[in-house]
């Protein structure tokens, strides 16, 4: 077990390349897969704007994991550019999540003036991560682009998923507490990963976060799943 420092990457060879990281690849394909199920699960509910944004989510969420994943095994070919798709749908999944849950605050202008937050909120997240790609010397340490997503993540994530999820869980239907479990659930993956605790080479912190991202990912579904048929029982009754 270490406990502050990484494990050298695995390499191994595959049809003449030199590949890295296969347990960070199957571990981000299982997320790609359920993602993407998840998906085409949501595709069958009720076409409202809460359902709309979660659909979009899954298929974008899906995709990053899928290039990140490749981002590891290709990492001796594509370098740091193979992480900028997962970088990048990261935060836009967190955008979505946000235009999905903030349409259920009661009070409509506090919703435009949000909503108006959100996408500033992602576009300056998007600006900070292309200067920080653009100026910064990330072969040294990419993890410094790791941040800007992590701190939209946790921004967004917190108050609409926790914060909102309680609230509204109480206050609409308990449905939205499968969002809150997902960022309880979720939490650990920051200790992991900022401590830098790998358990050994072949399951280190990149493989438990996945471990806690799938958890997530099905409460996720799970929300989206009660929520969905609440919407539908109240328009069913209108």
């Amino acid at each position: 077990m270490l406990i502050g420092t990484d494990f050298d990457k695995i390499e191994f060879e595959l049809f003449g390349l030199n590949l890295l990281e296969p347990n960070s690849f199957i571990g981000d394909f299982i997320i790609f897969v359920f993602s993407i199920y998840f998906g085409f699960k949501v595709l069958k509910f009720q076409r409202s704007n809460f359902v709309k944004n979660w659909n979009l989510f899954f298929f974008i969420f899906g995709i990053g994991f899928f290039f990140g994943g490749l981002g590891h095994l290709m990492y001796n070919y594509w370098g740091i550019p193979g992480k900028y798709i997962g970088w990048f749908a990261g935060m836009t999944s967190v955008y979505l999540i946000e235009r999905a849950i903030l349409p259920f605050l009661s009070n409509k202008k506090t919703v435009n003036i949000l909503l108006q937050i959100s996408t500033f909120k992602f576009i300056l997240a998007i600006l900070a991560e292309i200067l920080v790609i653009y100026f910064i010397d990330l072969e040294k340490d990419y993890s410094v682009a790791m941040k800007v997503p992590i701190i939209n993540s946790s921004i967004g994530l917190i108050y609409t998923l926790a914060i909102l999820g309680y609230v509204f869980s109480k206050r609409i239907t308990p449905g939205f507490k499968y969002f809150l479990y997902s960022v309880l659930v979720m939490l650990p993956t920051l200790i992991f990963q900022t401590q830098k605790i790998n358990f050994t080479q072949w399951f280190d912190k990149n493989d438990i976060s996945h471990v806690f991202l799938l958890i997530g990912v099905i409460f996720y579904y799970l929300g989206v799943k009660n929520v969905a048929k609440y919407e539908k029982e109240l328009a069913d009754n209108r």
